[in-house]
């Protein structure tokens, strides 16, 4: 380096004038006013082993390696020794010092513009709002997310930047430069040179204070978008409960307050669905909370792994990279599946250990009767690992008591157990992911207690009247499809997940006390019984299996559940020695026979064909000197099996984007038609045993109540089932040349099947009938509701029985009749090989017209009885809608759907006027024929207005 030449006094003074200007100009102290910047000295160089190849983080690595350091001003920095006398040293990848509430990182030259693994995650949460103990922050979360990051020394400021290693070029070509300038990395945090140069090591010493015990993961934004309070970062409060460090990795754990000076109330008078302020339901003082933070910085793979490109015909979850280096191609964007890194230890041998297995570590918070049933549903995975090759690929330990480790450190992928108060998940597998490589670095499966704690008790996060976005949810219909009610709420999403995150272990557990009170109630099983135990048992391992895949890197797989024919699910001796479904990764329900039939395997203990398949296709090993070409085509070879049967793929783009009626939550069985009227005979023949049903002394209501509430939305969730079939078009994701077309739509007689199971089994007036004296009996857990801190129900005491059907049975009219509906049956008619014989529009409304008028009907045929008020209801229920469209602006809707429902209601409306002329009728049904009647005339006889004129 050549030597500094002498600096003039003129040149001092307007350096001085720039580094004013530019003061004033940069908004750093106003982002981050706790970063100081001491005495600047010349930069230690990088070892040019650490210098990036490319990217974005190259120009400001070289800007930072050839900037002049200014001229020194303010005292000189302290000596190293001074700095650490007294303080305890922490060797690991980095050297930490400590010294009472201050921790010191030493970084040494070749420290500097090193990319390192950056992998946050929580140690001690809330309970509620998504900070769950033990989570794994993932991309989800806009803050949370793992990095790869680097420290770079500017001057007498060593700042922690994350690298953008989504956008890239080769190395040394022009397109890197453009790269370069292009795209931005982004600051964690900062902090000042806290000494001078350490004479042996030559490293100098920054406080880790100001990167860790600061909001680095913008919790503080989080806490008040969740609760909509003033919550703050508290930094004289928070503190490091430890620091380690091992060979590869440097952990802080910190304990971090957030606080707020007030509290705010709710608003009086706010619009419908406003956001309004809450507080948080388990801590002692709603202005005062502690989370637990746990960071790590991890050496990163010296070699990044070898990528295994993604196929559309397999589910995994990706990395995608936009490389510029080849501009012919016709998108920049490459994506490539995550899973880990597995070697054979003898790479010629058939059969060989790995070089690392996958090890998952049992945390020692999992309670020991649960801990077999949790290993069975991980070692599950290794059959499919034996057919590619490998012996004991995935193994499992169980963390010692006395373990200096925490599962939650990198590379110590785990099982924990959780207890919290407000589960949304159950169980959840989320992973950290090398974003060079796709390369899974780590892992965490989390159980939520309430899996197996009680599944006898009631679940207060089943609402007692379904809103109409989640009628919208259970029915698989988009919120626009139903009633103008249903609206997505307004509230923020839980930190770290969103909408494609994984809900498997919250339906599951779900299914799994529906099952114990149908099969209690057929006195098929006690709740106290060894068999009870092992349902609950087998239940854990099938979830287990289902986060496992998850934690390989394995998507949901919502097809899967189409495998078998409803006689072999049917079949005990079937079950017990086949899977239920092609893959864990779907979402079924559990298995249940109709009434009268015998017990069959209500989950799956084993892996699906699909599974098998998965996991060839990303883990096969290649034959030393594959060539890329060979691997290619090796790969598209396996990916191309996709058409034998129970390897069909679709997720969940599949189930909430498209309109396919195969891709779903929920089903289970080649015939989605037999199935939903099995589920529906399950839920009647449950009603009718409850009536009879004799309470031990030690019960109470609530029981009866928790079964009719999974009844009715097990009936919902297969209407839903149903519903996608009118108009569904299968979306399968073959290539070119499967003798298959990729687009397929429901064959018209098995959609006038779903829709007569529909009318028939929930339009009709007796459809779901619940006795006075049955409902007489459904009270609530008294305990439960009035501990509203506990998470009790403050507001349900009755279970109205008849409004909860009546919101299920409008939903489904308004689904019936949307405009979204109508548009998919048109759209899809013309796919079938006889459009003519298609399902219309107006095949549906006059199915519905008929279901719902039949009294009508009766009545101008002198028949005789009243009608019941839910009934009344419905029918009003239609001839708004009917009345909407016909007032509707021309332009606004299709023009057949328009003509067809102007047609039903003139043909209704003298049914409705015959009707009014019966004698006999209630005060309440008379009005209300008069102004249905009344409805339909003004709309019929209204103006046209038109658009324009």
């Amino acid at each position: 380096m050549p030597q500094s030449r002498p600096i003039s006094p003129l040149t001092l003074l307007a350096a001085a004038c720039v580094a004013f200007l530019c003061s004033c100009a940069t908004p750093e102290a106003e982002i981050r006013p706790d970063i100081k910047v001491l005495a600047e000295t010349p930069a230690e160089p990088a070892s040019a082993a650490a210098t990036p190849a490319s990217g974005a983080s190259a120009v400001a690595a070289r800007a930072s390696a050839t900037r002049p350091a200014a001229a020194p001003s303010g005292p000189p920095l302290p000596p190293f020794a001074t700095v650490t006398q007294g303080s305890r040293r922490v060797d690991g990848m980095l050297t930490l010092w400590q010294k009472d509430d201050k921790v010191w990182l030493e970084l040494k030259p070749e420290d500097f513009n090193k990319p390192m693994f950056f992998s946050p995650k929580v140690s001690q949460g809330l309970g509620e709002g998504g900070l769950f103990g033990g989570s794994m922050l993932s991309a989800y979360g806009a803050w949370g997310a793992p990095r790869i990051v680097e420290f770079r020394k500017i001057h007498n400021l060593v700042q922690l930047v994350a690298l953008n290693e989504t956008f890239r070029a080769r190395a040394g070509t022009p397109q890197a430069h453009a790269v370069d300038a292009d795209y931005s990395t982004s600051l964690i945090g900062s902090t000042p040179v806290a000494s001078q140069p350490d004479g042996a090591s030559h490293g100098v010493l920054i406080e880790a204070n100001n990167l860790f015990l600061v909001d680095t993961l913008g919790m503080a934004i989080h806490l008040q978008q969740m609760f909509r309070q003033g919550y703050g970062f508290d930094q004289r409060n928070s503190y490091f409960d430890s620091v380690r460090g091992s060979a590869d990795e440097v952990m802080f754990d910190v304990t971090a307050h957030y606080f707020t000076q007030s509290i705010a109330n709710s608003f009086p008078n706010a619009p419908a669905g406003a956001p309004q302020p809450t507080i948080p339901s388990f801590i002692p003082d709603a202005r005062s909370l502690f989370l637990g933070l746990h960071y790590s910085l991890a050496r990163l793979p010296e070699k990044p792994m070898a990528t295994r490109p993604a196929d559309p015909r397999v589910g995994f979850f990706t990395t995608t990279v936009a490389d510029f280096t080849d501009d012919q191609v016709r998108s920049p964007r490459e994506r490539f599946i995550n899973h880990w890194r597995l070697e054979k230890k003898d790479p010629a041998a058939e059969m060989s250990e790995p070089v690392r297995p996958i090890t998952y570590w049992l945390d020692r918070s999992i309670p020991l009767k649960y801990r077999d049933a949790i290993t069975r549903g991980i070692l599950e995975w290794n059959k499919a690992f034996e057919k590619i090759g490998f012996r004991n690929a995935i193994v499992v330990k169980v963390q010692p008591e006395d373990a200096a480790f925490d599962t939650l450190d990198v590379g110590a992928t785990s099982v924990r157990w959780a207890v919290n108060a407000e589960p949304i998940y159950d169980a959840i597998g989320p992973t950290h992911v090398d974003p060079r490589s796709g390369e899974i670095l780590d892992a965490g499966i989390s159980i939520e207690s309430v899996a197996s704690r009680n599944l006898r008790a009631d679940r207060v996060q089943v609402l007692e009247r379904a809103s109409a976005s989640g009628l919208a949810s259970l029915l698989q219909a988009p919120a626009s499809e139903l009633a103008p009610a249903a609206e997505a709420s307004a509230a923020p999403k839980p930190f770290g997940l969103d909408a494609q995150a994984c809900l498997a272990g919250d339906f599951e557990s779900e299914q799994a006390d529906y099952g114990l009170d149908v099969l209690e109630a057929r006195g098929d099983i006690d709740p106290d019984s060894p068999q009870a135990d092992a349902f609950v048992q087998a239940y854990l391992t099938n979830v287990t299996m289902h986060e496992v895949g998850h934690t390989l890197g394995l998507r949901h797989n919502f097809r899967a559940s189409r495998m078998n024919t409803d006689k072999d699910l049917s079949d005990p001796g079937f079950t017990q020695t086949h899977p239920l479904s092609g893959s864990v990764m779907d979402y079924p329900p559990i298995n249940l026979p109709r009434p009268g039939e015998p017990v069959v395997k209500p989950f799956d203990n084993t892996l699906g064909p699909y599974d098998y398949w998965a996991i060839e296709y990303a883990y096969k090993p290649m034959p030393a000197g594959t060539t890329p070409a060979q691997e290619k085509a090796e790969l598209l070879k396996i990916a191309a099996r996709n058409t034998e049967p129970g390897l069909d793929y679709g997720t969940d783009e599949d189930n909430y984007l498209g309109v396919d009626p195969a891709a779903l939550q929920g089903d289970l069985g080649a015939d989605p038609v037999a199935y939903a009227q099995k589920r529906f005979a399950i839920a009647r023949d449950l009603f009718t045993r409850q009536e009879s049903r004799t309470l031990r002394p030690d019960e109470d209501y609530a029981v009866l109540r928790r079964s009719v509430r999974y009844a009715l939305r097990d009936a919902v969730r297969a209407s839903g089932v149903l519903l996608r079939q009118l108009g569904g078009v299968a979306t399968l994701r073959d290539f070119p040349g499967s003798g298959r077309d990729p687009m397929q739509p429901v064959p018209a007689a098995q959609q006038r099947a779903a829709l007569d199971t529909l009318v028939d089994g929930v339009l009709a007036p007796d459809s779901f009938r619940i006795s006075p004296a049955l409902q007489r009996r459904l009270a609530p857990d008294f305990l439960e509701r009035g501990d509203v801190s506990a998470g009790g129900d403050p507001v349900s005491t009755d279970y109205p029985v008849e409004s909860v059907m009546l919101d299920f049975q409008r939903q489904l009219l308004f689904a019936l009749m949307s405009d979204g509906l109508a548009q998919r049956l048109e759209d899809s008619a013309p796919k079938l090989d006889r459009p003519a014989q298609a399902l219309a529009p107006s095949e549906v409304y006059a199915r519905i017209t008929r279901a719902l008028w039949s009294d009508a009907d009766n009545f101008g045929a002198g028949g005789k009885g009243d009608i019941p008020a839910r009934r009344r209801e419905l029918q009003r229920d239609h001839v708004n809608r009917l009345a909407v469209v016909l007032l509707r602006t021309p332009g606004g809707v299709r023009v057949d759907l328009r003509s067809t429902l102007r047609a039903e209601a003139a043909s209704l409306l003298p049914r409705i006027q015959a009707a009014q002329r019966r004698p006999g009728l209630s005060e309440a049904s008379r009005l209300h024929l008069a102004d249905c009647a009344e409805t339909l005339r003004a709309a019929l006889n209204a103006p046209m207005e038109r658009a324009g004129f």
